[in-house]
């Protein structure tokens, strides 16, 4: 690492905001009617280096972002819309939030870059919902107490627990809210979709298993089984109720600056094929603009390790997040918005998104880890290694493991119904691309390899022979006693290495998203550096600051689409109609 980068990376919070607040306030002088512009998206990717002054003396920032852009004239813009909400994004978040406050009386327009509406991935967690108490899984108060205090563990008690609660206490509703549309689409010319419960990993030593809640929406062009994107049929049909409500959509609008007046964000501007439109927001304007993933300054800035650490993905540039922080928005309390880190290779091999629980190499040939862990977890104990990546070794002999052969969904088929069924999907990855596309945010290496001996797939895997081996020859003495010396894994995961073909496959951590950023209340209204609500606007979605800290845990599968994007997406809508009260 070069010394400017880390120049870049030990800025402190306050001489961000101090360099950011100068640079707004310079720029506040030009007016647009009686609000003040602060605020415009980079281009994405956009890296300007050190964009000190010369005079030490003055206020610097040491990367784009931190300065505030002029403001765009008022004789530039085009066209003015009022209404009383509006949301700038059009993913699940904002559109939840549009569709929300639409149905409950107000006049909303939702502001979109794209030419339509983009769904990602599909597992959406909330407890209680009908669906979940249909199926036996009602879970209580005294219930979510003990699983909330192991997650307020992992994640170092630096998260808001009163947004965790909300989202206990309104996921059901705002859950069965989201059903009661999926399931009857067509009635807005959309696809009629089917809400299941995916299944969870059960850990018996109650540490990494995952909890129940997960829903998915299937049985929509896009959504036939687990390896399909069924998210994007909820938005598109999100989309259709949006406009039947009388949602005034704007595509390819591509927000760039916040209108102020006083202390108050009032409008938004965003950037046509026919020039600047400046859009009121009565009652506020919702940033819902997902992550800042694509954005190597922010990332440089917020989580420099895992920047230098991971497969690079990301979906979104921070467009949302630094408008915010040009209106005055402070960000996390904790500090440092937190990384979607998964090994999605693991996916490849059991065709779920677990961790793989088998033998576990490093570039060494030398197991590292207790291999029972969840793929968020798991995916961090890569970024260890030697050259940020290790190897999962299996055998023939693991396609009879009734743990691969899992549920996906309750009440479900089974993801694999034979052995012989596993085997044949591992020759369809051996003979497939090289690669898999994680839902846009970039292409992952999935090579997988088989050999009939172990020496040759040691060999094929480039791994050093003799010290793989003697790992091997240790493992399976584990796997015969019950016993793991090293790393205590318990006894029912210790599946020997010894009936060929053999199979291998490098694993390696992926950066997926960004969750974070956006210090907010439990209303979801942006907080500046005081604590203090910034009157009319409000985040959702990825931008939503101390949900997570550390990693974003897996534990709960779809929390993030489930928390930040329905419930509080729900919920704000009908705070923004009064149909909710702190």
């Amino acid at each position: 690492m070069n010394d400017s980068i880390n120049d870049h990376t030990t800025m402190d919070r306050r001489s961000f905001l101090k360099g950011a607040l100068a640079t707004g306030a310079a720029a506040s002088a030009a007016v647009v009617g009686a609000g003040v512009l602060t605020g415009c998206a980079a281009e994405p990717n956009q890296t300007t280096g050190d964009s000190r002054t010369a005079d030490s003396g003055k206020a610097f920032s040491r990367y784009s972002f931190e300065t505030a852009p002029e403001p765009i004239a008022e004789a530039d813009i085009n066209e003015t819309v009022d209404a009383d909400v509006v949301v700038v994004g059009a993913g699940f978040s904002g559109l939840c939030c549009a569709l929300s406050a639409a149905e409950n009386g107000l006049n909303v327009v939702l502001v979109e870059r794209g030419s339509r509406v983009i769904g990602r991935g599909g597992s959406i967690y909330a407890m209680n919902s009908k669906l979940t108490k249909e199926k036996g899984y009602e879970c209580s108060v005294e219930e979510i107490a003990q699983r909330y205090k192991r997650m307020m563990g992992y994640h170092s008690y630096r998260v808001d627990g009163t947004k965790w609660m909300l989202h206990y206490k309104r996921s059901g509703e705002a859950m069965d809210w989201l059903i009661d549309r999926m399931t009857t689409a067509s009635e807005v010319g959309g696809s009629d979709l089917t809400p299941v419960m995916e299944h969870w990993y059960e850990d018996p030593e109650n540490i990494n298993g995952e909890f129940s809640g997960t829903h998915e929406f299937l049985d929509g062009p896009n959504g036939k089984g687990p390896d399909d994107n069924p998210q994007q049929d909820v938005c598109d049909n999100m989309a259709l109720y949006c406009e039947k409500a009388g949602v005034d959509i704007r595509y390819e609008t591509d927000a760039q600056q916040l209108v102020k007046e006083g202390d108050a964000v009032v409008a938004v501007v965003g950037k046509t094929g026919n020039g600047y439109v400046r859009f009121n927001g009565s009652k506020g304007v919702v940033i819902a603009t997902g992550d800042f993933g694509q954005d190597k300054e922010m990332l440089e800035k917020f989580i420099p390790w895992a920047a230098h650490q991971t497969e690079f993905g990301g979906i979104w540039n921070g467009t949302g997040h630094k408008m915010a922080y040009w209106a005055g928005a402070a960000i996390d309390k904790n500090e440092t918005p937190t990384p979607m880190i998964f090994c999605f290779q693991w996916r490849s091999i059991t065709r779920q998104v677990r961790a793989f629980q088998g033998l576990m190499v490093n570039a060494e040939g030398k197991r590292y880890d207790n291999e029972d862990n969840v793929i968020s977890h798991g995916g961090l104990a890569l970024m260890h290694e030697k050259g940020h990546h290790s190897f999962a070794i299996w055998d023939d002999d693991y396609a009879n493991e009734p743990q691969w052969q899992n549920h996906r969904y309750v009440d479900g088929p089974k993801v694999f119904d034979t052995p012989d069924d596993v085997r044949a999907y591992w020759e369809t990855v051996i003979n497939g691309p090289g690669t898999i596309n994680m839902n846009g945010s970039g292409d992952i290496e999935v090579k997988m390899i088989k050999a009939d001996t172990i020496e040759e797939l040691v060999d094929q895997l480039e791994l050093p022979k003799e010290q793989t081996l003697k790992t091997i020859e240790s493992y399976n003495g584990y796997c015969e006693t019950g016993v793991d010396e090293e790393f205590g894994k318990r006894a029912e995961l210790l599946l020997p290495i010894k009936n060929g073909p053999f199979y291998g496959i490098k694993c390696t951590p992926w950066f997926l998203t960004t969750t974070g950023g956006i210090r907010c209340n439990d209303q979801m209204q942006v907080l500046n550096e005081e604590n203090e609500a910034i009157e009319g606007l409000y985040c959702l979605g990825s931008t939503v600051g101390d949900m997570y800290c550390n990693c974003y845990s897996t534990h709960f599968p779809g929390h993030n689409l489930g928390a930040t994007c329905l419930t509080f997406g729900y919920l704000t809508g009908r705070y923004l109609a009064g149909k909710e009260t702190a």
